[in-house]
């Protein structure tokens, strides 16, 4: 996983979301698995962070590389 730029525990076991300069985020689980849960075409552009507050998440979209729309992209973790 490159250009890991932030993380956040979602508080359910030892899984974490990874924002990643690549305008992805990644669920990565205990075993180190992991696979991409937002991208850009959810509207990631360049996520500078990820924060988790009960089920939802928080990913800011900085758009360095567009310097078009950044913006908080919202989601909700499944249970």
């Amino acid at each position: 996983m490159p250009s890991i730029d932030d993380f956040a525990f979602t508080g359910r076991g030892d899984t974490l979301l990874a924002a990643r300069d690549d305008n992805q985020v990644d669920l990565v689980r205990p075993d180190g698995t992991h696979s991409a849960v937002l991208t850009a075409a959810d509207g990631l552009q360049t996520p500078t962070s990820v924060a988790v507050h009960n089920h939802t998440v928080y990913v800011p979209s900085a758009a360095y590389l567009t310097n078009e729309d950044p913006d908080l992209l919202v989601a909700h973790l499944d249970r």
